[in-house]
């Protein structure tokens, strides 16, 4: 009877199988507080649209690319929450912050407001080198700024920045993107400032 028990205790032990760590990231970059002079855009109301993007960027993996054209996803990483839902509410606190506007509301509010801004998120990656011994990110961010009473564009404008990461790993590119996205989100502010002059 103990050989049964013994030989049971092994084939349990052998089927158990541990899965690896998974370290999940925040994307929360700083909203960076700076002085605008414009003012014909006080008196009205903004809604942030959410962020357009692809269904990568709304979903928890960390995605990379390889190379020119192989993408992955990292095994041990993951992002908090996802990409595009961080990066809508990142993108209303930092117009708020501006003070740009009377006031600004997000995408599930109800209130018509005078303006709108949608927002396409065209690239946010980490790119490594073939060799992985290099990485670095891009953020691509194009910006449509419409008049709510008869959808005519206003203003748009695209931002491309790009940074090398500190460390070739999943944590170096959550830094960059965090750094990258903080830069983005200033430029944002900025052409909403030159047009509402």
């Amino acid at each position: 009877m103990k050989i049964v028990w013994i030989v049971l205790a092994i084939f349990l032990v052998g089927c158990t199988t541990t899965q690896p760590h998974v370290s999940k990231y925040n994307l929360e970059p700083k909203i960076q507080k700076q002085e605008y002079v414009s003012t014909s855009c006080k008196e009205k109301s903004l809604k942030v649209g959410q962020v357009f993007s692809s269904n990568s960027l709304m979903s928890q993996k960390m995605n990379y690319v390889q190379g020119k054209y192989e993408e992955s996803s990292f095994t041990q990483s993951e992002w908090a929450r996802t990409p595009n839902r961080a990066i809508s509410d990142a993108l209303v606190k930092s117009v708020r912050a501006s003070e740009l506007f009377a006031n600004s509301s997000t995408f599930k509010s109800r209130a018509k407001t005078d303006l709108l801004l949608e927002t396409h998120l065209e690239t946010f990656m980490q790119y490594f080198e073939k060799e992985a011994e290099q990485s670095s990110v891009v953020v691509v961010m194009t910006l449509n700024l419409l008049n709510t009473k008869d959808s005519k564009s206003i203003s748009h404008a695209t931002f491309n920045v790009e940074i090398e990461t500190l460390s070739a790993d999943a944590k170096g590119g959550v830094v960059a993107l965090n750094n990258v996205l903080s830069k983005v989100l200033l430029k944002t502010n900025s052409w909403l400032d030159g047009v509402c002059k």
